[in-house]
This record gives structure tokens, C-alpha cells and sequence, in this order.
């Protein structure tokens, strides 16, 4: 049996549990993980793995887990940890499925649709600063355009990016059309 790392405070069982194949089997304990007394307030995190025994009876077969745990050291605040873990976080989340990509592509193209109604509707109503409101819409289309192309593998980032693009331009051009015929 292998055992999944179960990243710490995004399982739902208790602090460093370790899953093997959809099971928890058991917590470790903070001192199991090498958290230190005294640790806390302005002091760094960063994510490190370690193997560590399985908490349980030992079965000879399935030997140690690995464990995703914050280490911590000086100068960062917890906030600040957490912020930093963010990028990592997006990526184990996009990776466990692949169907998600998918969803937040058609969730950006969406709000982007929106976004476009809002600011047509909303400049078109006051009559004031059309101009000005289609010179940034415009201008951000081809910001994105041109750095969404201009990278050899573009990230996940701008890759949603370039969705909310696809979707505010076709949501002015829907309204072109509305207002044409």
C-alpha cells in the first residue's frame, strides 16, 4: 500500500494525519512532526516533507509515511506563511483532478462575460466616458493578449487570465450585435 502525503490543515482529520489509500490511518502527533516548543508569532514556515513512523500497530509491509508539515523559523508570522503557501496550495489543488481546470476556465470566461455587461450597461446608461470605458477594455485585451502569447508555456494564471479576456470581448461584441440590429 503507498501512502498519500495529506498536507497539513487541508485533510479533514486531525493536525499531519496520514491517508493511505483513502484511509486515515491514525494522527501523528505535533512532536511525531518535530514541531519544537515555543514556536509561533515572527517566525518563518515553509513546507517540508518528512518520513515519519505510522502512529498504530506497526505492520511490517507499509513502513513510514510521508507527511507534508510547516516548518518554522524566524522572522515570518503565520499570515505570512499562509500567503506564501498559496502558489503550492493552487497547484495540489489543480493537480488532484483534472476536470477543475476546466470548471475555472468557464468560471473566468463567465465573469469576464459579466464583468463586460456590467461596464457596458453601466457607461452606456450615464452616457459619460464610453470612450474612456472602451479605451481600457481595449487596452487590457491586448496587455493580455500579447503576454498570454508572447510566453513559450504559459502558467495557469495567465491562462485564466486569457479566459476572462475571451469572455469580457465576447460580451462586447454580443452587445454590438444587440445594438446594430
Amino acid at each position: 500500500m503507498s501512502a498519500v502525503i495529506a498536507p497539513v490543515g487541508l485533510c479533514g482529520g486531525a493536525l499531519g494525519a496520514v491517508r493511505t489509500n483513502g484511509t486515515r490511518r491514525g494522527a501523528t502527533s505535533a512532536r511525531a512532526l518535530g514541531f519544537k516548543g515555543g514556536e509561533g508569532m515572527g517566525q518563518s514556515a515553509s513546507l517540508a516533507r518528512r518520513q515519519v513512523a505510522m502512529v498504530g500497530p506497526k505492520v511490517a509491509s507499509r513502513g513510514g509515511a510521508m507527511v507534508t508539515r510547516a516548518e518554522t523559523g524566524p522572522r515570518e508570522t503565520r499570515l505570512g506563511s499562509i500567503l506564501t503557501s498559496i502558489p503550492q496550495r493552487l497547484d495540489l489543488y489543480f493537480r488532484v483532478r483534472s476536470g477543475r481546470k476546466l470548471l475555472w476556465k468557464v468560471i473566468f470566461a463567465a465573469t469576464g462575460f459579466y464583468s463586460a455587461n456590467v461596464l457596458s450597461l453601466t457607461f452606456g446608461v450615464l452616457g459619460i466616458n464610453d470612450v474612456v470605458a472602451g479605451a481600457f477594455c481595449l487596452a487590457f485585451a491586448e496587455i493580455v493578449t500579447r503576454s498570454f502569447y508572447k510566453k513559450a508555456a504559459p502558467g495557469k494564471y495567465w491562462d485564466f487570465l486569457n479566459w476572462f479576456k475571451l469572455g469580457l470581448c465576447y460580451a462586447l461584441v454580443t452587445d454590438a450585435f444587440k445594438l446594430g440590429s
